[in-house]
């Protein structure tokens, strides 16, 4: 069905918005849920407390989640990128240097190193991220730009290899508070714009068509892991948890500091004469700003038999309830430990993290980092190399590169970013330039790189 409807925009827009329409109502609360949560606006926000008004209801929103994606950013692009060319035998020394040059330019254009830590932010958060390769306006310079997951998707075919078949760039534009949709759709030849309207699940109507020159759809999807889930995402009961005890124990805080003032005998009321020249009692007042209180016994007197009095001991004290701070502080001490365990991220703040720990030891602190890292890197390179493939295709048709550059031949190399000890690192290296087995180009090429 698909084949006859790519290049029929309108039985194109049929299909495309059965899609928008599920993605629209299945997925985007998902993702701007967890987009929430990275910018602190959890859930707790949103609780019904149902507490009484003079009660205190904080509502104390946890950070945990941008510190374990920050790290996550950090640990795997705070080093960029370096890509390669690796010449077979029979290639020769020049091959594959109009291709080298073109990238090193692409990247250098569009920021590259910056624009891998947004992709990897998005993929840290909702587990997914999207980008997009266009060509500047009047020029052959392509360019690539992330887009949000929350307005974007990608539609496979049902075969073993699921290539793309097209991808939906659809998102609101809002002036004078009445949003205006636009919705664009790429195949692997034409990217097809459809006039602006209402609602996204509205019927689409054509515009006009482009060709991109890409030979396949210009946007590629990304993923964290193969259940396209977040870093933290499996965790959100857990932060949620945490919240709550936090919130509930500023509470009691503020709510100890406001408790009831319980008095017991007589308040020390002034007096006044009436009219008629009686003494009259005032009403007992109460200064709660004051730092005085003036109270004096009661004395009961002994009722109908009139035998004896009796003298009460004027008394003042807050009514309160204990405070369990050492009871919370092993409970939200115990979510946390949870937490950086599931989601296999450090405490870098563990005063026990690098205390003393040799180098063996710190890589069992990060073996669970590690493996999550090598596993998301392997991914992640999936979509790099799908990124250089549809570069070089446009290059060769514009005749910047030569078709006989190979765009597999072209490796992107990860380097974790990680503290260094400098000291220790030149005393080795000067240990083993001063033996006279290593060339000076292999010593410079143990140096470790320098984040960018």
């Amino acid at each position: 069905m698909y084949e006859h409807a790519a290049s029929d925009p309108d039985a194109l827009a049929a299909i495309a918005t059965k899609f928008i329409t599920e993605h629209y109502h299945e997925q985007v609360y998902r993702i701007v849920a967890l987009e929430r949560y990275y910018s602190g606006d959890n859930d707790i926000h949103y609780w019904f407390a149902n507490k009484a008004r003079n009660r205190a209801d904080n509502r104390i929103a946890s950070a945990i989640t941008s510190y374990i994606t920050n790290i996550r950013v950090g640990y795997t692009f705070g080093t960029p990128l370096k890509f390669t060319y690796n010449v077979d035998e029979d290639e020769g020394k020049n091959a594959g240097e109009d291709l080298t040059k073109a990238l090193d330019a692409f990247n250098q254009r569009s920021d590259e190193p910056y624009h891998e830590k947004i992709m990897k932010k998005r993929l840290s958060v909702t587990g997914r991220a999207y980008e997009i390769l266009y060509v500047r306006p009047d020029t052959n310079d392509p360019m690539v730009k992330p887009i949000d997951p929350s307005n974007a998707f990608v539609v496979y075919d049902a075969t073993i290899e699921q290539h793309s078949l097209f991808a939906v760039y659809y998102y609101p534009v809002r002036f004078d508070g009445d949003d205006t949709w636009y919705v664009t759709i790429y195949t692997d030849e034409n990217t097809y714009y459809y006039k602006p309207m209402s609602s996204p699940t509205s019927e689409l109507v054509f515009d006009h068509a482009e060709p991109h020159y890409f030979d396949a759809v210009p946007i590629t999807e990304y993923i964290n892991n193969d259940e396209r889930m977040g870093d933290w995402e499996r965790e959100l009961d857990a932060i949620d948890a945490y919240d709550r005890s936090i919130s509930e124990m500023a509470n009691n805080q503020e709510d100890f500091s406001n408790s009831v003032l319980v008095l017991t005998g007589d308040v020390d009321t002034p007096t006044h004469k009436d009219a008629n020249g009686n003494v009259v009692k005032d009403q007992p007042s109460i200064d709660r700003h004051s730092l005085i209180m003036w109270l004096k016994p009661r004395i009961v007197g002994g009722g109908l038999s009139g035998q004896g009095t009796t003298v009460i001991t004027p008394t003042a004290q807050y009514l309160t309830k204990s405070l369990p701070a050492n009871d919370w502080k092993i409970y939200t001490d115990a979510l946390m430990e949870s937490f950086h365990k599931y989601t296999n991220t450090p405490d870098v703040n563990d005063q026990n993290f690098a205390s003393n720990a040799s180098g063996v030891a710190m890589s069992y602190k990060l073996w669970g980092s590690d493996q999550e890292r090598a596993i998301q890197e392997s991914l992640y390179q999936r979509g790099l190399m799908r990124r250089i493939r549809l570069l070089t295709a446009y290059w060769q048709k514009v005749g910047a590169v030569p078709a006989t550059d190979d765009p597999n031949h072209i490796t992107p190399k990860f380097t974790a970013n990680l503290p260094k000890n400098d000291a220790e690192t030149i005393t080795t290296l000067t240990g083993l330039s001063n033996t006279g087995d290593f060339s000076k180009e292999t010593i410079r090429e143990m140096q470790p790189a320098s984040p960018g």
